[in-house]
């Protein structure tokens, strides 16, 4: 009984510190959750759920991909501006590096090509581009 109001008391002053009730903040939540399960079996509907397993193991290859490479060694050349792109995926993320230093996809394992962009069109992506 004591554990039970020691939590209430905890639970008060987590609701008086977030000006929020707790009790709108799990309907949130819930709702989220449940939006979220909705669309997933939507999508299964409509594409089956084959191809979101397939697409669901790509995005988690995307998501672990790790460089093996410092980045400042990763451009070909100093000052050169550019992306890594896979021949069969396309931009895919950030490369792997081999031993020898070749990009490599981190889906398929192929070796990635380095497109360059003109030195006048880069800009700082937090400018967004313009």
């Amino acid at each position: 009984m004591r554990i039970l109001k020691d939590l209430t008391g905890k639970l008060s002053v987590v609701e008086t510190s977030l000006g929020l009730r707790l009790e709108s903040v799990a309907i949130f939540l819930v709702s989220i959750a449940a939006m979220a399960l909705m669309v997933t079996f939507i999508y299964w509907g409509l594409f089956g759920f084959g191809h979101w397993k397939n697409e669901m193991t790509v995005a988690g290859k995307i998501m672990v991909a790790a460089a093996t490479a410092p980045v400042a060694s990763a451009p070909p050349a100093a000052g050169q501006a550019g992306q890594y792109v896979c021949s069969v995926h396309g931009a895919v993320g950030l490369s792997r590096f081999n031993a020898a230093g070749v990009p490599l996809c981190p889906v398929c394992g192929k070796a990635m090509q380095f497109r360059c962009s003109p030195a006048a069109s880069a800009s700082p992506a937090a400018w967004a581009g313009g």
